[in-house]
């Protein structure tokens, strides 16, 4: 599902905003490797930035970077995983 404008404030009140920016390449690399595995299953033109949302949330529960640092900021529910994954792909789908 797309980033709301709700997520992308509890993300930024998490300072998630900050992560990001601070290892923009690091999260792109990610975003991209989603990509490019769906475009392994479809034309890259079909592809919506939803597409990518479930492979980017296996490889950033693998990420030590954001599982630490949702680990010392006490952010222990799961959905902040997706919510991450939809402010990265919504950052860099024009990269993409």
């Amino acid at each position: 599902m797309a980033i709301t404008t709700l997520k992308t404030k509890q993300l930024t009140d998490a300072g998630l905003d900050k992560l990001f920016a601070k290892s923009k390449k690091h999260w792109l690399t990610h975003a991209k490797r989603a990509f490019n595995y769906m475009a392994q299953l479809v034309n890259p033109e079909e592809i919506h930035p939803d597409d990518l949302i479930a492979t980017l949330v296996v490889a950033l529960e693998l990420d030590p970077k954001l599982s630490d640092y949702l680990d010392k900021n006490g952010l222990k529910q799961k959905y902040w995983f997706t919510n991450f994954a939809e402010y990265i792909v919504d950052e860099v789908w024009d990269e993409l």
